[in-house]
């Protein structure tokens, strides 16, 4: 319930952020602002649904959380950007531009390192590669909060351009042009997390693929084949450094998308986290409420042209539909899940039809030789071991 909870108010976040980004856009309109802030949204969608695919498995995975949080995180920085921008453009003695910009500055970092860094050092277990790893991540949160702290207490502009100054600076000490100086270097040297932080999910992406085997090595080389543009690209696209070149911000926000999809190939072509049963429940009652969804509609319609002549109301018809789909949702819902089964899980479907036929046999079986033959082929058809033994204890002992 309360996994429930957190993914709805995520989920709330994101909307109102996109819909806030779509009039902000609106109002002043760019084809590049629009190609920037139409594939940063798609990305962050993605994260997030990729994100409750994950904890919905029922676990609470980190993975899961990480992209969940750091998608409306995201979000937030960027409607706090483009509305505190806006303001304090058209209003410059409104407070609230200089509160929205202070907010998505203090945020971004913290966000980038949730979105990238923090699922490349924990993907695809939920933990680190080793307890040896806490230090290094410690230290990163550490500069993180550094940062924070740093652009807190600096009076003035909040950006080195100008931009609107700091609205903590009337609760302010004094300080001398010295004192903001360190401030602003102190600000510089916790900016560095977010690339240590790329350096260190890099390595430890590494880390793991060499120590891995099997199905988790092809799904660290979907993981490391999107992460490691991006560990190049956004780092260019936050310092500046690529201002002149007008593609690199847009190919820097392409890389999330390009992640959720890799990271949603290694979940379903590997069965990462179990999703498998998340999948089938989601296509069992999905189409269970399609179809009675439509059924529902269909009786009121037909019972209220039936009966409007004698009832003259919609109670009736209604209550009588009601009545209808409660008797129909045990037998619809098991129809569906043998339809669903039967077409996209092929060998649950199969083991499941040949126990049935040995429960059947066993009626009717009352030689234990024949039983025993019997249970060792439907064995051998559902589960398929290596090999299989049957060890029947004599009743003399």
């Amino acid at each position: 319930m309360k996994r429930s909870i957190a993914i709805s108010i995520l989920a709330v976040i994101l909307l109102l952020n996109t819909v806030v980004m779509a009039f902000g856009l609106l109002s002043a309109p760019s084809e590049q602002d629009f190609l920037f802030n139409g594939i940063l949204y798609v990305g962050l969608w993605l994260y997030w649904g990729l994100g409750t695919l994950i904890v919905a498995r029922g676990d609470g995975h980190l993975v899961g959380w990480l992209f969940t949080v750091s998608a409306a995180m995201v979000a937030s920085v960027m409607s706090c950007f483009l509305i505190g921008f806006q303001l304090t453009t058209s209003q410059p003695s409104n407070p609230l531009g200089a509160w929205l910009g202070l907010v998505g500055y203090l945020l971004v970092t913290p966000a980038v390192i949730l979105a990238l860094p923090a699922v490349a050092l924990t993907f695809p277990t939920g933990t680190l590669p080793g307890p040896r790893w806490r230090w290094p991540v410690r230290l990163v949160v550490a500069m993180t909060a550094l940062q924070v702290l740093a652009v807190m207490m600096r009076p003035g502009p909040l950006f080195d351009d100008g931009g609107p100054i700091n609205p903590l600076t009337p609760w302010l000490p004094a300080v001398s042009p010295g004192v903001v100086e360190i401030l602003r270097l102190l600000e510089a040297f916790g900016g560095l997390a977010l690339p240590l932080g790329a350096a260190l999910g890099i390595a430890a992406i590494a880390v793991r693929f060499r120590r891995s085997q099997g199905d988790q090595r092809q799904q660290l080389k979907w993981f490391l084949a999107a992460i490691t543009p991006a560990a190049v690209l956004i780092p260019l696209s936050l310092s500046g450094v690529a201002d002149s070149l007008w593609f690199v911000d847009p190919l820097s926000v392409a890389t999330l998308p390009i992640i959720a999809l890799s990271v949603a190939v290694a979940i379903l072509r590997y069965r990462l986290y179990d999703i498998d049963l998340v999948i089938r429940r989601t296509l069992v009652y999905g189409a269970l409420v399609a179809i009675l969804g439509a059924v529902y509609v269909a009786l009121v319609l037909a019972l209220q042209s039936v009966l409007s002549g004698v009832t003259g109301g919609e109670t009736l018809p209604v209550a009588l539909s009601t009545l209808v789909i409660a008797a129909l949702f045990g037998p619809a819902r098991a129809r569906v899940r043998e339809a669903v089964d039967r077409r996209f899980y092929r060998s649950r479907y199969d083991a499941q039809r040949t126990l049935e036929q040995f429960a059947g046999q066993l009626r009717d079986q009352v030689e234990l030789e024949a039983v025993g033959r019997s249970l060792v082929d439907v064995a051998g058809q559902a589960v398929r071991p290596a090999a299989i033994g049957i060890w029947v204890r004599d009743q003399a002992s």
